[in-house]
């Protein structure tokens, strides 16, 4: 496993979290994350497995259009915030070259995630609060956050110490659900965004340069949750030809997720 003494204000600990004072120590203080606990930890790795049953092409939508936006990451230091047992973060250290650390407030998360990626050398996970990131300024090169934003009291917080980790050699990627509901559909959701609301929030720190990516087309969201024959069949088919219908960005009126992707220029 690879390690930068430069990189970190101080000596990450794997047995607790990094904290300044009178910050949270970890965002399950806000909301008690309790996925792992009904799930198992893991499930993430589930999702983007090759199961007909256990599969979730929704998922692999969301990631595949973060990797998209740090294809050219080439050398480059990657962030995964919130990144719960490590599947985005070792799909991200795919790319050649590029160093990659995982960071989640989750001890049982991160240590699920290390063994799982044991001898994968370019990667790295830290139990850290996305409120107090154990990095230096200006030391990540892109920053990535997949639904995480909306489980979070204080947003703010995160985007500040976003702001202060990135460089600005290359982007902040932020995905979180479209606000469809008068209350968060999920309840472990504190809020969900409309677009506007999303981008205007993101411009409190990084100004006018922010992109919004709608994708997966809600038509597809509420077929695949209706039943789980269907919800297979969606699976079957991508396993067949790659089909994945969350992955349209055009055509429709409504959809479920959008993704913020922030230039470099953004950095002041």
């Amino acid at each position: 496993m690879w390690h930068n003494p430069f990189l970190f204000e101080k000596q990450v600990s794997s047995a607790a979290p990094i904290a300044k004072k009178g910050a949270p120590k970890t965002l399950n203080e806000e909301i008690k994350f309790d996925k792992y606990e009904k799930r198992r930890v893991g499930y993430h790795w589930e999702q983007i497995s090759k199961s007909v049953t256990k599969m979730n092409i929704f998922v692999k939508a969301r990631y595949g259009l973060v990797l998209n936006q740090v294809k050219l990451s080439v050398g480059k230091r990657i962030l995964d915030i919130g990144c719960g047992d490590g599947a985005l973060t070792y799909l991200l250290s795919q790319q050649k070259k590029a160093y990659v650390i995982g960071v989640d407030p989750s001890i049982e998360a991160i240590n699920f995630a290390k063994k799982k990626t044991r001898g994968t050398k370019n990667i790295e996970f830290v139990i850290a609060s996305a409120y107090n990131l154990p990095f230096v300024d200006d030391s990540i090169d892109y920053v990535v956050s997949s639904d995480v934003i909306e489980h979070l009291q204080q947003p703010e917080k995160m985007l500040l110490e976003i702001k202060r980790a990135f460089n600005g050699n290359g982007k902040v990627v932020i995905t979180t659900p479209i606000r469809l509901t008068e209350q968060p559909l999920d309840r472990l959701h504190v809020h969900e965004l409309f677009e506007s609301d999303f981008k205007e929030l993101l411009g409190k720190f990084f100004g006018a340069n922010i992109r919004i990516i709608a994708s997966h087309p809600l038509v597809f969201t509420e077929l695949q949750n209706r039943h789980y024959i269907i919800r297979y069949s969606f699976n079957l088919l991508n396993l067949i030809s790659r089909f994945n219908p969350f992955k349209n960005t055009r055509g429709w009126r409504y959809y479920a997720i959008q993704t913020a992707v922030i230039e470099s220029s953004a950095k002041k």
